[in-house]
């Protein structure tokens, strides 16, 4: 992932807001992150995709409707897909080059709203940015420092 042009997100729903803080994490070191919002912005980053993008597809169950169309396009553009969902929701290993799981003991029918899955997959994503940070750390903290006069612009 460290070595792709862009990452590319793929979820909806309560799961933007974790796309979107891994795109904030993710830019403050330099790297390309995508989080397109809509369906339409979402196909349209698909067609634009190639094999030097990674896409990350966000999704607890995997089961929502727009996973299938984006991973078939994605597949016709050789773009390696990630799939971040449940231990054992995957129904679509022929797409997915890798699969990392999350804990999945979060009741679909029974629950509020998504507190378990919520931190699960917070958790995940915040691993594979450490992950991503410590494979070039000297460059990415010389990044960080270098941008800091520039990204804060208070005077302390």
């Amino acid at each position: 992932m460290s070595k792709a042009t862009s990452i590319d997100i793929y979820t909806h729903a309560h799961n933007m807001n974790i796309a979107k803080n891994f795109q904030d994490k993710m830019l403050t070191i330099g790297k390309m992150v995508n989080c397109p919002e809509s369906f339409y912005e979402q196909r349209l980053h698909a067609l634009a995709s190639n094999k030097n993008h990674i896409a990350l597809i966000l999704s607890y169950s995997a089961k929502a409707s727009f996973i299938l169309p984006i991973l078939q396009k994605l597949n016709e553009k050789n773009t390696p897909c990630i799939l971040v969902s449940g231990y054992q929701n995957n129904p679509f290993p022929q797409y997915i080059c890798e699969h990392l799981g999350m804990s999945n003991c979060e009741e679909l029918q029974d629950r509020i709203v998504q507190y378990s899955s919520h931190i699960a997959l917070q958790y995940v994503m915040d691993i594979l940015f450490g992950c991503i940070y410590n494979q070039d750390r000297s460059t990415n903290k010389k990044y960080v420092l270098n941008a800091m006069d520039y990204m804060d612009d208070r005077k302390l």
